[in-house]
């Protein structure tokens, strides 16, 4: 009888050991994802120059962070509220540095950047957004530049407003 009860007590063990381990494997397959904040931010990264005998080419690269996914617009938005300022949802200044010192210049320029997840999505969203800027250098005699940038999600939020590194052409 003792044989017995040694013998299930033995088998109990095991089970419960069986027991941790599967609960282990399972909570370890648990992904934790990060959380971030409903209004989106912006996080300048680099931004490269290409140029040839008529433009400078920059290849203006930033982080994106939107904690509900609703950034980005669509060919559809085109009526309220997505018109005049919310028309496009990425907005940046130009500055020129002389001597030293830092002017704003008359150019601002803005675009439309496109959805980046379904409408039923509510997942956060962390991307590299990467936009494209020609400037033609009769039209923008500078050697060198930054931008102060922001953008807005589809709640009309606006994000931070971030300051690119200096730029020289």
């Amino acid at each position: 009888m003792q044989e017995e009860s040694a013998e299930s007590a033995f088998f109990c063990m095991k089970r419960l050991y069986i027991y941790i381990i599967v609960l282990l494997a399972l909570a370890s397959c648990h992904n934790t994802y990060p959380e971030y904040d409903n209004v989106p931010r912006v996080e300048f990264l680099y931004a490269p120059v290409a140029s040839d005998s008529a433009d400078n080419k920059i290849l203006f690269s930033f982080m994106l962070y939107d904690g509900d996914g609703n950034f980005g617009l669509e060919a559809k938005d085109t009526i309220a509220p997505y018109i005049d300022t919310f028309q496009q949802n990425f907005y940046a200044t130009a500055y020129s540095i002389h001597d030293g010192n830092s002017s704003q210049l008359p150019y601002n320029f803005s675009y439309r950047i496109p959805r980046l997840r379904a409408e039923n999505q509510h997942k956060f969203i962390k991307a590299k957004v990467c936009i494209d800027i020609t400037l033609a250098k009769s039209a923008f005699p500078y050697d060198s530049v930054f931008f102060t940038y922001f953008v807005y999600d589809r709640d009309l939020q606006k994000s931070n407003v971030d300051t690119s590194s200096i730029i020289t052409f």
